[in-house]
């Protein structure tokens, strides 16, 4: 599964999100990162709620955060909501609205070397939009002198690691070996600094991402258990009902 980052810029109605300082309410003109840099889960959603988004691979944009280790004091500091003004939610639309337009475009084109050209276009738009406002965000960092303790470190890295290999790897034991401590002390750190357990992390993040691969259209469930690394969709049917309530099925037919 490729990693993917991306920016999703709330324009009407409101949402909250679960991330690794609380939760955090989304309102017109908010601007959220989506990243496994910045670990966020959904938790509620108004009827209302619209948004307009953008996303690449993570290896091709933010360098830094692909190339570079990690420091996880920037990591505290850096909040990943911005408030845009009026002027700067508008540009990111018009943006937005041009690349869709060139994708679309894309479909009608049967020469190879104009096709080719406009997949560069596309690709460069959709990269200088992402940097654009990544440098925005970066703003944040000026000036700023956090202090992280011990155990936050292994909370961060531990959510960082979890949304890099949960599909390989949905075990408490595996994530406390790569941090060097043992499962209880581990259990114990990230249920005082989150309020959760490790595994109801692991379940969490498991089911969002089986929730987000659902909503696509034509997705079938068998799809979906391959995704994210279940040995069969028998296995995976009966984790999403242990978890979500409801059978894969039951969810997708909820949607519509």
């Amino acid at each position: 599964m490729k990693i993917k980052i991306g920016l999703e810029l709330c324009i009407s109605g409101m949402a909250e999100v679960l991330t690794v300082n609380g939760k955090q309410t989304l309102t017109t003109g908010t601007l959220m990162i989506h990243s496994p840099v910045f670990p966020m889960l959904e938790v509620f959603q108004s009827e209302d709620y619209a948004s307009v988004s953008i996303k690449d691979n993570i290896d091709q944009i933010l360098p830094f955060m692909s190339t570079n280790p990690l420091d996880v004091k920037n990591l505290s500091a850096l909040k990943p909501f911005l408030q845009l003004d009026p002027v700067q939610q508008e540009a990111f639309i018009r943006s937005v609205e041009a690349i869709r337009a060139s994708e679309a475009r894309l479909k009608d084109l049967t020469v190879p070397f104009q096709h080719n050209l406009m997949e560069n276009i596309i690709s460069l738009s959709r990269k200088k939009l992402l940097l654009e406002h990544a440098f925005l965000f970066t703003g944040q960092l000026l000036g700023s002198s956090v202090y992280v303790s011990r155990h936050r470190v292994v909370f961060i890295n531990f959510l960082l690691t979890l949304n890099r290999e949960f599909t390989a790897h949905r075990s408490v034991a595996y994530y406390s070996d790569k941090q060097c401590v043992s499962q209880r002390y581990f259990s114990a750190i990230i249920k005082r600094e989150s309020g959760y357990t490790p595994m109801e992390w692991i379940n969490m993040i498991t089911i969002n991402q089986a929730k987000a691969l659902l909503r696509k259209p034509n997705m079938l469930v068998k799809q979906v258990a391959s995704e994210l690394g279940f040995p069969e969709q028998f296995t995976f049917r009966k984790y999403f009902h242990a978890h979500a309530g409801m059978s894969p099925k039951q969810y997708q037919h909820s949607l519509k």
